[in-house]
């Protein structure tokens, strides 16, 4: 944790150093001139910032700090020629947001099995077995709850460029699949 805190700790004053400090007049000129120049280096030095923050620390939320700090310096950069600068800022919001999807999209195994301990009737504590609650009103009209356990009988988790893909077997008939675009499960 020391060694954490103290790499974001220089990556912070590295940055700081780089677009305060460093920043020469000629990289100023590239902004509009009724935009503030502080105001461009201020959401450069947050957007670098969050995704360092999310890389390091695994901050799933500081990942939306540096996309409205990237879409603001693509509002803030001033046009080269009139005539392509409405297809280049959109290019340039495509990009971020392929960019922040491929950020958003968890890489372990354990990201899917959490997915579906977070839903009500399964809970996978486990990488081998998962318990199943449901509720059954008997004939006194009282609410009971079933608990079973469920052993894992397949299990495969695949992370792509832009999205990843859960799969999950459990004994009887019970199958779950999983598909995560940009940090967010749909269950087809």
């Amino acid at each position: 944790m020391l060694f954490d805190f103290s790499f974001m700790l220089m990556v912070v004053l590295l940055y700081y150093y780089q677009i305060y400090i460093k920043a020469e007049k000629e990289d100023r000129g590239r902004f509009r001139p009724e935009s503030l120049p502080s105001l461009a280096n201020f959401l450069h030095f947050g957007a670098m910032l969050s995704v360092f923050a999310h890389i390091i620390f695994d901050i799933r939320w500081v990942t939306w700090i540096g996309v409205y700090s990237l879409v603001g310096l693509i509002i803030c950069l001033k046009p080269k020629n009139a005539e392509n600068e409405t297809a280049r800022k959109i290019v340039l919001l495509l990009l971020v947001v392929v960019v922040f999807n491929t950020i958003r999209v968890p890489t372990h195994p354990r990201a899917f099995q959490d997915y579906i301990s977070s839903k009500e009737q399964y809970q996978c504590i486990q990488y081998f077995e998962c318990v199943k609650m449901t509720s059954i009103t008997t004939s006194d009209d009282l609410l009971e709850t079933k608990v079973e356990v469920l052993p894992v009988e397949g299990y495969s988790y695949d992370t792509y460029f832009l999205f990843a893909k859960g799969f999950m077997k459990l004994a009887g008939e019970d199958e779950i699949k999983g598909l995560n675009i940009g940090g967010y499960w749909i269950v087809y």
